[in-house]
């Protein structure tokens, strides 16, 4: 499912328009990421929580070359769903 098609779920399911729906999303998701860039981790009771960790420097190799290069460490957003919706997508 793609923004539009949310969006248009959405309005249809509260009766705001889709206007709404979008500034609602862009807010939502611009706090989302201050949170996540101030090291918050965020939790949200009964669907999922999101915290930033940092996968460490590491070592592979250039599958063309066969050199070894360094892969600096990354920070990344992990994402857990919560054991109710995935009881839910899972049937139980």
């Amino acid at each position: 499912m793609g923004k539009n098609e949310l969006f248009n779920n959405i309005s249809e399911t509260t009766g705001l328009s889709r206007e709404s729906c979008e500034k609602f999303f862009k807010a939502y998701q611009d706090e989302i990421v201050r949170a996540l860039m101030e090291g918050e981790k965020i939790i949200f009771k009964g669907f999922m929580s999101m915290e930033v960790t940092t996968r460490s420097e590491r070592k592979g190799r250039d599958p063309k070359t066969g050199n070894v290069t360094t892969f600096p460490a990354v920070k990344s957003v992990k994402c857990r769903l919560s054991q109710e919706i995935k009881d839910r997508i899972n049937n139980k």
